[in-house]
């Protein structure tokens, strides 16, 4: 189908389109545009939009045994649009659709393009880890959420879900696939810049959904961190893990400040396994287990080690651990049998901060 020159064509509600072939819209003044709900199915197309593809309602399938391409030069306007490929849906433009993207099969690639959902209603569905929608390049996912309250919303689907929050204007999302660099290391392969107006203290619970093979390193002891930029500082917290499937990923939860902001998960593994530490010692000078050992400490040399008593009274503070452990005494006294605290803190890696108990027994 090739159109030039001005040429409106116009698909009504009763009619049922099927259309195997390119589709070239050539002329900077071409046209296609729709009235009412038609139903158009594109099996191994390809689309090369010069002119304007407006389709105001119904629904348009993609179908395919291999690679689809949708280009252009000015964006496309779908109102429904259904994914159906094996293959890969590459996009060459900025697309836009107004009420449901499904992909029921196959994975799209924004590049450097982006995909606009612009209405309250607009949204993905069906995204998991086999199909969804990423970006190689710059390209990101920008939804727009206007003057309703939210209360646990995955608003468009995006996997950045909302507690409770007051909407009072107009909501930005921009889902992007790109690795951060964080403070101790780098993120998931997911971002979200955000901007609301709500006040720049006001907290906000969240989750972000992200899938397996979107951490960079598989590791069963990397611990999440919900990462959140505000004025260009990075700042973060502990994550509350909650879900974990093949289908639906992971869920990371947390309370953040949100504003003009950039949010995404880091993982961190700790360099000390606090599993390793004893939580006993007998300082009986017998030679056997006289001190309290911190497995792994040399791997932060400047490291403070600090001791309390139950009422919180400082016992012993000491750096190069692993040199001077503490044997249980307090100015060359032997202290009471019982439970102890123990911090390890480091300035130079706050997230390796480590607190327990340790007892001491006969």
């Amino acid at each position: 189908m090739t159109i030039k020159k001005l040429l409106i064509l116009t698909l009504f509600t009763s009619f049922s389109y099927f259309l195997n072939a390119q589709v070239f819209i050539n002329g900077a003044k071409s046209k296609i545009v729709s009235q009412g709900s038609p139903s158009i199915s594109m099996n191994g197309l390809n689309i090369l939009n010069e002119g304007e593809l407006h389709l105001g309602g119904g629904e348009v399938t993609i179908r395919g045994t291999k690679d689809t391409y949708i280009e252009g030069t000015t964006p496309l306007i779908f109102h429904d649009l259904k994914l159906k490929i094996s293959g890969e849906l590459v996009i060459g433009t900025h697309l836009s659709v107004n009420n449901q993207f499904i992909l029921e099969n196959g994975e799209v690639d924004l590049q450097d393009y982006n995909l606009f959902l612009p209405k309250n209603e607009s949204k993905l569905i069906g995204e998991n880890s086999n199909n969804r929608v990423v970006s190689s390049g710059s390209g990101e996912i920008i939804k727009y959420y206007t003057q309703q309250n939210l209360k646990n919303e995955n608003v468009g689907n995006l996997g950045l879900v909302f507690e409770n929050f007051e909407n009072l204007d107009t909501l930005l999302i921009k889902r992007g696939h790109s690795t951060l660099h964080i403070p101790f290391g780098e993120s998931i392969t997911r971002y979200y810049k955000v901007s609301t107006k709500k006040k720049p203290h006001d907290k906000l619970r969240i989750g972000l959904e992200y899938f397996d093979d979107e951490i960079l390193v598989k590791d069963p002891n990397m611990k999440e961190q919900v990462w959140i930029q505000n004025n260009g500082e990075w700042n973060r917290t502990e994550a509350n893990l909650s879900r974990g499937s093949s289908a639906n990923g992971h869920i990371a939860k947390a309370q953040v400040e949100i504003y003009e902001s950039i949010i995404t998960v880091g993982l961190y593994k700790r360099l000390i396994d606090k599993a390793l530490i004893p939580n006993v010692f007998t300082p009986n000078n017998d030679g056997i287990n006289d001190y309290f050992i911190i497995p792994e400490i040399e791997k932060l040399p400047g490291a403070q080690v600090k001791i309390y008593n139950v009422y919180g009274n400082l016992l012993y503070a000491q750096t190069n651990y692993q040199e001077n452990p503490w044997d249980g005494k307090l100015r060359g006294k032997t202290q009471p049998f019982g439970v102890y605290l123990y911090q390890v803190i480091d300035e130079e890696n706050p997230l390796e901060f480590i607190e327990g108990e340790i007892t001491i027994i006969k």
